[in-house]
């Protein structure tokens, strides 16, 4: 680590002891129990503050239904910024713990999340997952690591089924970058497809921080590709929309998740397809309610990553309630037996902290709009729970 790097972390390290000593006395300030939630993310990415703000909607929600009940707990959201740096991310952690925090929802990237996992751990403090699909978080037996969005393996399998048996790719190359998660994924989903298809896929690999598309696209044309799927960042997303529109490329892509926040040109956009997890949200009551609530209250219109962080501060505020106790190790104890109302459908976890029977949609562009085509869930009830409320 270099001396700047150094400093910064320490200077930063300086501001989050001055927070731990603020938090008690706001939460006190009123005599009432209040039940602090962390929210985790590289805060500068406007990308997180969808999420950011549909957790705070929640807890204002929470807020006001205690008002009505004498001796109600209340909550507060405690925002950090962990940079997408791993050893920042620790730093919060820590903080997290000494702020005596019921729950934390993120971190938003696989490094970040797996560096502060163990200090989560040791103290016994839930940390939900609401963009970090990488598998291994629930595999490596820590009782307070969940996912309320499938993992990477739920994701290739359904990608796999898609590429393979509904787009009836015969030639197909997975682009990604150079970071742990796209390889992960990149690797799944090819093992994933070599399951039902006698054609092997190619696998290529750009830098995490490229903007520069032109190569291995003007490569997998030239190897005449039939489908490719990406496996980048969704901050790459739109350079690499670019540069196919700029090659003038009609190869069928598809694009993992957070690819429908992007803004599409208004022309024929008809070889595009993405992958989100849960259910088309035109299609479920709870989700439409969130949907036109979360405008009224900002302004704005949520991107995808708003309901999983809605549902994850619901999911910590359901168990303190339940447990009517602000201890973290209560509330992770809860977590595993929850069976929570979730704005598409019933969420649960699986005993390491997967979400049990994920959902995925497939969404297909129609010019500069994103239209759902198919639904994948492994269990068909998820699907009719969304459709009754």
């Amino acid at each position: 680590m270099s001396f700047g790097e150094n400093r910064k972390i320490r200077i930063v390290a300086a501001v989050i002891v001055i927070c731990v000593s603020l938090v008690p006395s706001i939460a006190c300030a009123n005599g009432d129990r209040v039940a602090v939630i962390g929210f985790a993310a590289r805060l500068t990415d406007a990308i997180t503050n969808s999420p950011r703000d549909a957790a705070q909607m929640a807890i204002e929600e929470a807020n006001q239904q205690a008002e009505k009940t004498a001796g109600s707990i209340r909550f507060s959201l405690s925002l950090q910024n962990d940079q997408g740096n791993p050893n920042l991310a620790v730093f919060i952690a820590n903080y997290f713990v000494k702020a005596n925090v019921v729950g934390v929802i993120g971190h938003w990237h696989s490094v970040t999340t797996l560096a502060a996992a163990q200090t989560y751990e040791a103290a016994h403090v839930s940390q939900i997952n609401i963009t970090t699909t990488n598998s291994q978080i629930t595999k490596l037996g820590y009782q307070g690591a969940f996912r309320d969005v499938g993992g990477t393996d739920d994701l290739s399998r359904s990608l796999a089924e898609t590429a393979v048996n509904t787009m009836h790719g015969k030639h197909i190359v997975i682009i990604g970058n150079d970071s742990g998660y796209s390889k992960a994924l990149t690797e799944s989903i090819a093992s994933e497809i070599a399951k039902r298809s006698p054609n092997i896929p190619q696998s290529l690999s750009v830098s995490a921080q490229t903007s520069d598309f032109n190569s291995v696209l003007t490569s997998e044309v030239n190897k005449q590709a039939d489908l490719i799927i990406f496996t980048g960042y969704v901050t790459q997303v739109e350079d690499f929309v670019n540069a196919v529109k700029r090659l003038g490329i009609k190869t069928n892509i598809i694009f993992n998740e957070g690819a429908t926040n992007l803004q599409l040109p208004d022309e024929d956009n008809s070889n595009i397809y993405a992958y989100e997890p849960e259910i088309a949200q035109d299609k479920c009551p709870r989700w439409k309610t969130f949907y036109q609530k979360f405008q009224r209250r900002y302004g704005y219109i949520p991107n995808t990553y708003a309901g999983n962080a809605y549902n994850a501060a619901g999911m910590l505020i359901e168990a303190v309630r339940q447990t009517n106790s602000t201890d973290a190790a209560k509330v992770t104890a809860y977590l595993h037996q929850l069976h929570y109302k979730g704005l598409a459908g019933e969420l649960a976890f699986a005993p390491g902290g997967a979400l049990l029977n994920p959902t995925y949609t497939v969404f297909h562009a129609e010019r500069k709009n994103w239209q759902p085509m198919h639904f994948f869930s492994a269990d068909k009830k998820a699907v009719k729970d969304c459709f009754k409320d």
